[in-house]
C-alpha cells in the first residue's frame, strides 16, 4: 500500500487483503511489537483454525480488521509487546503507524494480547 487505505476499500477484495497485509507488516515493524494476532472473535476464526489444523495455513492468522460502520472506517489490531519495552508506548506507536496509513477519520483500536 503506497497511500492511506481508502474508506471505500473493501477488506474482502484482493486489494483489501493486500492492504491488511501491509498494515500487519507496518505494525510488526514498530519498536516493541513482537507479534500481531487477529482481532476477530474465535468464532469468526474457526475456518482459519480448521485450515491451520489441516496444515493449510498459520493458526494465528495475523491480520488487521478493517471495516466501515456508519461511513466511519474502523481499524482494529491485537498485538504482543516486548516485556523490556513500555507497553502503552508501544501501543501508541502502533496507533500512530495505523493513523498514518488509514483515512483521516478512521477510528483505531489496539488491544494488547500478550506481553513477553
Amino acid at each position: 500500500m503506497t497511500g492511506p487505505l481508502s474508506a471505500d476499500h473493501s477488506a474482502d477484495t484482493s486489494d483489501g487483503q493486500a492492504d491488511q497485509l501491509d498494515l500487519v507488516a507496518r505494525i510488526r515493524a514498530v519498536d516493541g511489537v513482537t507479534d500481531v494476532y487477529s482481532p476477530r472473535s474465535a468464532v469468526s476464526r474457526i475456518p482459519g483454525l480448521i485450515a491451520a489444523a489441516a496444515g493449510a495455513a498459520d493458526d494465528r492468522m495475523a491480520e488487521v480488521a478493517v471495516t466501515v460502520r456508519d461511513e466511519m472506517p474502523l481499524v482494529a489490531a491485537r498485538i504482543a509487546t516486548a516485556s523490556h519495552d513500555n507497553t502503552p508506548d508501544a501501543a501508541r506507536r502502533v496507533a500512530d503507524a495505523l493513523l498514518a496509513n488509514t483515512p483521516e477519520d478512521a477510528q483505531i483500536s489496539i488491544q494488547i494480547a500478550r506481553i513477553h
